[in-house]
């Protein structure tokens, strides 16, 4: 198969653009941004603050660091912090300037998306009772936005000090609004009268794809659709391909109906930048997906590789929503889909729990190379070979993509994957690219269906010049006077390199090999998703793991033989509230689960993980719903630590539904769970605990 790409750089330039209202170190350009005046990429990673507990906001950040996240972005929901007019609550897990302080302390710069209406999957999109009520919201209405600005004013006490253009380095106004940008200009110039101050206001792309030179539109995309209305597996719609397109076609439609078709034109001179590029999907009452580990690094990678150079997480790290407040979207409330009402784990690459899944350990190896092998790869412009067609299940060619500066020195993308797709493997893959009068030959490859990979070519390491190394780049060091590179396999290709047209081979594993001065390793995959950084330091570890003060922190997880330490028991029916969330007519059964609330004295944590074959479940303390789950692959997984309080008021008691033929419990599951006569079995638990080591 032969591949051409032709590649005809866009000019750069300084732009016109308004983005901020504060000095700062933090620039931007038509195509990438800066930092102190050097190429940056910024890496967004969304957690809520307020669906964390504040006791682990720090660890949490830290851990979202480790795997490569540079500044976090985060809702800040009206309803959340005042439900009652002129009544605010910053307490507890709603304490934003406490988490801002964290923020400040680790270095972690902050995202604010203050709305005023936010979605998020909470109810009213985040709007008070009193608000959602009023006629002329979401307008220049001089009622509503006198409401916006006395919550606003509110908010602002308590952010003010970390205006500084270093702590608080975005704010987003607004969200998926269908009406004009005229009205989110009103409510720019609302914030800064209050005195908001910011490097960057940004603003969804779409559904509007009118960028303004006043907002940093923000584009998105995710793995899945749950809030789609159908209950049979989505048809192909390129969410995992490389292309020139931004904005995914189906994103918010859950809301937004006749959204305009992506004007790319538009975008030629606005640089690329995600807000919710989708690592995960929270699922519906009606759909569940499940996010696999290609899903989950699949569409950031895709993004990546097509020239976005903001990449923006939406979720990174998974999270709940408060106890007992209902606060999560539903049909009861008007909007289309049912949510769970606690659970918002998002199957994130981080969990509500705080442990990171395989496809953050994906995502690390990505972010890794953008912060420690080419941090100026911003710089280098996407492109792209001529599509054969447009329908997104024509699999019959290959999408992909180089990301080169002018001497045609860069790296070459490849995606095999889609999910709901089964590609077949391109042998003999020759691509050339032509820029300027001048051409570069890659070597010939066969690319295996379902990899996603890239390599550097035309490039110069040192003193050496690469004509290509056929390995996937992660970090480089300077080591005893030596370029040490450190890579991974690339899906089925053979690792090797060439130099003036001489091609050597690569061993796998640590020996590596040495051209001149430049060391050359490469990882077998396994060992690769093990491979953490901090303080420049390199370490291997399969748990979660977070640096703070010259120390790394390891999550260890061991199975634990629970014995009379936690008994669970099915049980006769117990009276409970709030059935109609279980959302489906099914049979009911019921479950006590005892636990000695002393184990959390010695663990840092206990994990249980249920065996689940129903569809939907609820965890009560007393009357009191303390947790929720809606089945997505048959396991359900609950760590303690957090309900510490209630386990030490007595037992819990599991109230589960199963799936109906008919009505609101037929649903769509990507992964259906085997029926049994017992809906949930504890089939395993693990202890965590948390071991400690001097970086050197």
């Amino acid at each position: 198969m032969k591949v051409e790409i032709n590649a005809k750089p866009l000019p750069v330039k300084k732009g016109n653009f308004k983005y901020g209202n504060i000095k700062s170190c933090y620039g931007v350009n038509t195509l990438y941004f800066t930092k102190d005046g050097s190429p940056f990429v910024p890496i967004a990673g969304e957690m809520h603050f307020s669906r964390v507990p504040n006791e682990s906001w720090k660890r949490e950040l830290l851990k979202m660091r480790d795997c490569g996240i540079n500044a976090v972005s985060t809702y800040v929901f009206w309803n959340f912090h005042e439900a009652q007019k002129g009544k605010f609550d910053f307490e507890g897990d709603k304490n934003i300037a406490r988490f801002l302080s964290i923020c400040r302390e680790i270095k972690m710069p902050c995202i604010l998306r203050i709305g005023p209406w936010d979605h998020g999957e909470v109810v009213r999109g985040g709007f008070p009772k009193y608000i959602n009520r009023m006629r002329g919201k979401r307008t220049d209405s001089p009622k509503y936005l006198k409401e916006v600005e006395d919550f606003w004013r509110g908010l602002y006490k308590e952010v003010s000090p970390y205006m500084d253009g270093e702590t608080v380095i975005g704010i987003q106004l607004e969200n998926e609004y269908t009406g004009s940008t005229e009205h989110i200009r009103t409510l720019r110039r609302l914030a800064e009268k209050i005195g908001f101050k910011t490097p960057f206001f940004t603003m969804t792309a779409w559904p509007s794809d009118c960028p303004d030179d006043e907002f940093l539109p923000m584009v998105g995309g995710y793995p899945d659709a749950p809030w789609s209305m159908g209950k049979k597996a989505l048809k192909p719609a390129n969410r995992f391909a490389i292309r020139q397109g931004r904005t995914e076609a189906d994103i918010g439609d859950d809301l937004i109906k006749n959204k305009n078709k992506s004007k790319t034109d538009a975008y030629m001179f606005i640089p690329y930048a995600s807000c919710e590029t989708g690592p995960g999907n929270q699922v519906t009452q009606h759909r569940r997906p499940y996010i696999s580990e290609k899903d989950g690094y699949g569409v950031g990678f895709a993004k990546f590789a097509s020239g976005c150079n903001f990449l923006g997480y939406y979720m990174f790290h998974g999270g709940r929503n408060p106890i007992n407040g209902f606060m999560q979207e539903s049909r009861i409330t008007g909007y289309p889909n049912n949510y769970p009402v606690i659970d918002y784990d998002f199957q994130a690459p981080i969990s509500r729990y705080g442990e990171c899944r395989p496809h953050g350990d994906l995502l690390r190896l990505m972010h890794l190379f953008i912060q420690y092998f080419d941090s100026e790869i911003c710089t280098k412009q996407a492109y792209f070979p001529k599509w054969k067609s447009s329908d997104p299940a024509d699999i019959s060619f290959l999408k992909c993509s180089v990301r080169t500066d002018e001497n045609i020195s860069g790296y070459f993308f490849a995606s095999t994957y889609e999910k709901g797709l089964k590609y077949k493997d391109f042998n003999n893959v020759s691509v050339i690219v032509n820029m300027s009068g001048r051409q570069v030959v890659l070597p010939e490859i066969n690319i295996k269906a379902g990899s996603m990979f890239f390599y550097p070519f035309n490039m110069k390491i040192g003193n050496v010049l690469f004509d290509y190394i056929l390995a996937q780049p992660i970090a480089k060091f300077e080591q005893n006077g030596k370029t040490v590179c450190f890579f991974t396999e690339c899906c089925g290709i053979k690792p090797r390199y060439s130099v003036n047209g001489v091609e050597k081979d690569i061993p796998v594993g640590e020996k590596g090999v040495t051209e001149e001065n430049i060391k050359i390793i490469v990882l077998p995959i396994e060992k690769a998703l093990k491979m953490h950084i901090a303080e420049n330091q390199i370490y291997f570890t399969d748990s979660t793991v977070y640096a703070d003060n010259k120390f790394i922190y390891c999550e260890e997880k061991d199975k634990f033989n629970f014995n009379d330490e936690i008994k669970f028991s099915r049980c006769k029916k117990i009276n409970l509230p709030y059935g109609y969330y279980l959302y489906s007519h099914g049979k009911r059964q019921y479950y006590e689960l005892k636990i000695n609330p002393k184990l959390l004295d010695d663990y840092f944590d206990i994990e249980l993980v249920f065996s689940f074959s129903a569809l939907n479940l609820q965890v009560f303390s007393g009357d009191l719903l303390i947790n929720d789950y809606f089945n997505i692959d048959g396991n359900f997984v609950m760590r303690l630590r957090e309900y510490k309080k209630q386990i030490e008021n007595g037992a819990l008691i599991i109230r589960t539904a199963e799936r109906t033929k008919f009505g609101v419990g037929n649903v769509y599951q990507e992964i259906k769970p085997e029926k049994r006569k017992t809906h949930l079995t504890l089939s395993k638990v693990n202890k965590i605990t948390v071991c400690k080591h001097r970086l050197k």
